[in-house]
């Protein structure tokens, strides 16, 4: 007598494992990385050549307007610092791409100044968009994020790392916002995620921008070559985590 047939197995071709995971979220950042790097070296490149034509043409006036407009933001105080970071929040929070408010943030305060408040305004307002997700569209937001089940199933057990991780996907940062929002994260690892993810670019594109507002061309120079090295060297450390990962 011939033993009951038994249930037939799912192909393994539809078992995501823990490690395939991790090894796509590597293989995608990798690839974002790539692309980003390029964006920022043509954006280097421009600044640098319409620095270097500013300083030797009439254009050099312009630089002296900045100063001059720089003068009087300094002057508005704590008033201007709150104000902008609260402009970044909320258009972060609405899906406005943070990178041209943080090269703004550097042409206006400096560079450490507008990193800091590039980075929290645009902390602050994923923050936001993550709370609102929480609260509700769980079954629209799922939908939608069916097309990358690699990535929902990662996010499945998500930690502060994996955080950081996704947000070096070129992927629109209010998608990302909602989709995590309506995972099982903590709150705590969704803002240490998101500041840790959100520094390598906040500081290249902070270091672009103040290069932009000064008056020496050799310090311009020097942050555009910073902010160039920061991007291959965060670039290099995704490319070397993925190798790890396929390794495994």
């Amino acid at each position: 007598m011939l033993p009951p047939a038994s249930e037939p197995e799912p192909p393994e071709a539809s078992k995501i494992t823990p490690g395939l995971e991790e090894t796509r979220l590597g293989e995608e950042a990798s690839r974002s990385w790539q692309k980003e790097n390029r964006k920022i070296l043509f954006l280097v490149l421009g600044v640098a050549a319409f620095m270097l034509i500013s300083h030797f043409t009439p254009l050099r006036a312009w630089i002296t307007n900045v100063q001059t407009w720089k003068g009087y933001v300094d002057q508005l105080g704590w008033i201007a610092h709150v104000a902008f970071g609260l402009v970044v929040m909320v258009s972060v929070m609405v899906g406005v791409p943070r990178l041209a408010l943080c090269g703004a943030a550097g042409l206006i305060f400096g560079f450490a100044e507008g990193l800091t408040l590039s980075l929290a305004g645009s902390t602050l307002g994923s923050y936001g968009a993550f709370v609102i997700a929480r609260r509700g569209g769980r079954r629209a937001v799922l939908s939608r994020v069916s097309q990358w089940p690699w990535l929902s199933s990662l996010l499945e057990r998500p930690s502060w790392l994996r955080v950081f991780w996704v947000r070096q996907l070129m992927l629109p940062g209010l998608v990302l916002n909602v989709l995590l929002g309506v995972t099982t994260v903590r709150h705590r690892t969704f803002l240490f995620g998101t500041l840790l993810g959100y520094l390598p670019l906040n500081i290249a594109l902070s270091l672009v921008g103040s290069g932009i507002g000064k008056d020496n061309l050799v310090k311009t120079l020097v942050q555009l070559c910073a902010a160039l090295a920061l991007i291959n060297i965060v670039g290099w450390l995704v490319w070397r985590k993925t190798r790890q990962l396929k390794v495994r």
